[in-house]
């Protein structure tokens, strides 16, 4: 169990949202790659959770692609698909290249942004290799793929506002949510989910709760465990360090 205690203003919703984007990549979803022609000089395999767009291309010995136009050939370049609802973020990150050029294991990485709704990766890798003696033509492999929300369990000292509030801004977010207390938490309901999200009030509110939370299960999920029932949460799993103030 990985526990993460995170003391937030009431207010601040924003700072939970951040805390749960290192349980994303414990989604890793593999893409189907088409497109690849008959004995190609490399293998390709892709996947992607719900941050990161990932290709790993293996070229043979002696061939290579290219990171830029070094006027021999196409560079690499990642097209996401205008209606599958991802966005890219940032710039297509390559591993350093000689000249130009890229060889042995190549890893392609595209930042991505799901909308709402979006739950299929559909996008289009335009690359040319070349060997010593020729270059094949231009190839566009096909990357296609399921992408599964985030399943957060959600649990807060009570059924109340607060806990709609917080529900309701992860679901806007692309998370599946499942909201329980701490009086009906099991190990059961956490385990099935990818992340557990531990939440109180202030003190003066929550102040009262701590036995329930020096109860919480033990689980296999990674568990976020945020302000004083946080802290109670943490003390009675034998943690000896945790980390922001917020």
């Amino acid at each position: 169990m990985i526990v993460v205690a995170s003391f937030v203003r009431k207010s601040g919703l924003l700072p939970l949202f951040l805390c749960l984007i290192a349980s994303l990549l414990r989604a890793q979803h593999e893409l189907a790659v088409t497109g690849a022609p008959p004995n190609a000089p490399f293998s390709v395999s892709a996947w992607a959770d719900h941050a990161r767009l990932v290709v790993d291309l293996e070229l043979d010995r002696s061939w290579h692609a290219y990171a830029r136009d070094v006027g021999g050939g196409e560079p690499i370049r990642l097209r996401l698909a205008k209606d599958c609802g991802i966005a890219a973020v940032g710039k297509l990150r390559l591993p350093p290249d000689i000249d130009g050029e890229l060889h042995g294991r190549v890893r392609i990485e595209q930042w991505i942004r799901p909308g709402k709704d979006a739950n299929t990766v559909a996008a289009t890798l335009d690359l040319m290799v070349c060997d010593p003696l020729q270059c094949l033509p231009p190839i566009e492999l096909a990357i296609r793929g399921k992408i599964t929300p985030v399943r957060v369990l959600v649990v807060t000292s009570s059924a109340d506002e607060h806990a709609e509030r917080i529900a309701k801004f992860l679901r806007n977010r692309g998370f599946a949510v499942t909201p329980t207390t701490y009086d009906e938490v099991d190990a059961a309901a956490c385990d099935r989910h990818d992340v557990v999200l531990a939440v109180s009030k202030l003190f003066r509110e929550d102040g009262k709760g701590g036995r329930k939370a020096r109860s919480f299960p033990k689980t296999k999920a990674p568990i976020v465990a945020v302000g004083f029932l946080g802290t109670q949460l943490i003390e009675s799993h034998g943690i000896a360090m945790t980390s922001g103030y917020i």
